[in-house]
């Protein structure tokens, strides 16, 4: 997000206590702004040609979003609108697809709300968003390491989780270098370390598996 700007973005799910639910996590967000809250794919189109949305979160089971379709069709007509899916299902082929048609992100309904909000800020910074599970099933790591337990994450240094929590906010490396008062060659070589020590292969996978797994700091402050 730039500045104090707040981001506008638009809910669309049938189940109204979790929409309620979406939206307060947003609202004491401080810098997102739930400019709709709606229950099928036709009000979800409707609310993101009202214009300037900057991400949908779309059920793909809510009534008229056709799975997969819904998010092809909303990418077509409105380019400028990311679209993420919320689902409880959670499945390697649906997210597959689902990042197929357009889709920037994947959220699990499952998510505690401070996930949720780590997540929507790291798609909103322009990265795609998918649960760690996932991304392990589908880019397994090196033979005898499981990215999934706890070694990786207790052996980052202070300096490599101060990057990751940056890398988690979508910060280019130059900003993560001047964040930090070191050269950008340096922040290439902890992220790289970061990467080698999580299991994972590139930034969009650590920063999923830091917000999962409580490896980072969800004070937006911060």
């Amino acid at each position: 997000m730039n500045g104090d700007k707040r981001t506008r973005i638009v809910i669309a799910d049938d189940h109204p206590l979790y929409r309620e639910a979406l939206a307060t996590v947003f609202e004491r967000a401080g810098d997102i702004d739930t400019v709709a809250s709606v229950e099928n794919f036709e009000a979800a189109l409707a609310a993101v040609a009202a214009g300037d949305v900057g991400l949908a979160l779309l059920d793909l089971d809510m009534p008229g979003m056709n799975g997969v379709g819904g998010i092809a069709q909303l990418r077509e007509h409105h380019p400028g609108t990311r679209v993420a899916v919320i689902s409880g299902s959670l499945g390697a082929a649906k997210i597959r697809e689902a990042l197929t048609a357009g889709a920037c992100g994947y959220l699990p309904k499952t998510f505690e709300p401070h996930m949720i909000l780590a997540a929507v800020r790291l798609m909103l910074s322009g990265a795609v968003y998918v649960p760690p599970d996932a991304l392990v099933d589908a880019e397994p790591a090196e033979p005898g390491r499981d990215p999934r337990g706890p070694a990786g994450s207790r052996s980052l240094t202070p300096r490599e989780l101060e990057v990751l929590q940056l890398l988690t906010k979508g910060s280019a490396n130059k900003e993560i270098a001047r964040a930090i008062g070191v050269a950008e060659v340096t922040v290439k070589l902890h992220t790289r370390r970061i990467l080698e020590k999580l299991g994972v292969r590139n930034r969009a996978a650590a920063a999923a598996m830091a917000v999962s797994r409580g490896l980072i700091s969800d004070d937006p402050a911060e």
